[in-house]
């Protein structure tokens, strides 16, 4: 999921582990309920420091999630229902990764059990939105397509500051100018059960 805030000079970084009722990369879903045990379980076990990148399971030294809530339906700032965390990043290099855009998003790794469900999903062949910003500077418009499968295509962003990103994956740009953008065009796409 998208990072979403940057605490800057604490670096601490705030972000959606996981949205409800929202396919995720491989097309899963989970329900508020299903978010909440979760976030309430890793608290619990106490795997705050058990952070890696790219999922490597190789720990990182000294990050350390500080904060992990479920939002509320008021929230100005994130989905309802979601798990967010807020992870302390004191190595520089790293924080320098994350403010580039270069790291841009939380995924979780854990043993899920599946179950199949039919749903109902409602996707139109051209998905338009924003995408996250790049340092606090500029945002592009994103076009994404899919075919009449429901299976991602992929897309373009408009030109902004003389440039524009190719999307070939369902999380993010590619590289112009240095920098990818995270974007989301399932961010309203609800499943229904």
């Amino acid at each position: 999921m998208p990072i979403v805030i940057k605490a800057e000079e604490q670096q601490i970084v705030y972000g959606e582990v996981y949205a409800p009722n929202r396919p995720d990369a491989q097309g899963e879903f989970m329900t508020r309920e299903h978010i909440r045990k979760m976030a309430h379980d890793f608290v619990r076990s106490g795997k705050m420091q058990q952070i890696d990148i790219m999922h490597g399971n190789t720990c990182l030294s000294g990050s350390c999630v500080v904060e992990s809530f479920v939002a509320d339906d008021n929230d100005p700032n994130f989905l309802p229902g979601s798990w967010v965390i807020g992870m302390h990043v004191p190595d520089k290099g790293l924080w320098s990764a994350i403010k580039k855009g270069e790291i841009n998003g939380f995924s979780m790794e854990a043993l899920v059990s599946r179950h199949d469900q039919d749903v109902e999903v409602d996707i139109p062949p051209v998905v338009s939105g924003l995408t996250s910003k790049h340092d606090d500077d500029h945002q592009h418009k994103f076009y994404v397509t899919y075919d009449e499968d429901g299976q991602f295509k992929g897309g373009v962003t408009d030109t902004v500051n003389g440039h524009f990103h190719t999307i070939v994956a369902g999380t993010h740009t590619q590289q112009a100018e240095g920098h990818v953008h995270r974007f989301s065009s399932v961010d309203n796409v609800e499943i229904r059960g």
